[in-house]
């Protein structure tokens, strides 16, 4: 799996498509794709720490980066919840990394995950961002051999940030990717 297929039918037939169906005047004002940042949380993370460890593994093998602790903003009472505690992990991902997760995304995992009904598209923001829920994450196929360690099963939240100069309510940019929407 090379980034040429994706970054080149990006760059070359979707570009070209999505500029022809809207009013842009310029090549630079369509869509390009920012960054991809995939997001795990973990609930049982302020209590004991070493629930973090897995989520973290899973991270660093779907994307082949060093993934980065999230930490709580404020504290929460209810949540038993402290500012600074570590609640999670993400990673971002940009330029060679993002499209080959992005080619791994549209061609493997969300063909699948279709069958099975296990993708949840969250709202989208007037930016033109997209956030998918995926509830399990074994769909990836670099954690086939890691059952023995993977005891639990871990969610993830993968945010794609487009750029783009106009609000697009079409989402001409995804739709060309194979994302379906409801």
């Amino acid at each position: 799996m090379t980034t040429t297929t994706i970054k080149s039918y990006f760059e070359k037939d979707l570009k070209t498509d999505i500029l022809l169906k809207t009013n842009y005047k310029n090549v630079f004002e369509g869509p390009t794709l920012n960054k991809i940042v995939l997001n795990v949380g973990v609930k049982e993370a302020n209590v004991n720490l070493n629930k973090i460890l897995i989520p973290m593994l899973v991270s660093k093998l779907l994307t082949q980066q060093q993934p980065t602790f999230t930490k709580a903003h404020k504290s929460i009472a209810n949540f038993k919840l402290r500012e600074g505690k570590i609640i999670g992990c993400k990673v971002t991902l940009r330029n060679k990394n993002k499209n080959n997760f992005l080619e791994k995304l549209v061609h493997i995992v969300i063909p699948q995950l279709a069958e099975h009904s296990k993708l949840r598209y969250k709202n989208r923001r007037p930016s033109n961002d997209i956030n998918l829920g995926i509830e399990d994450c074994n769909f990836f196929f670099e954690l086939e051999n890691q059952y023995d360690t993977i005891t639990e099963i871990i969610g993830i939240n993968i945010n794609i940030n487009s750029k783009e100069k106009k609000q697009n309510k079409d989402n001409l940019l995804y739709s060309g990717l194979k994302f379906k929407f409801q």
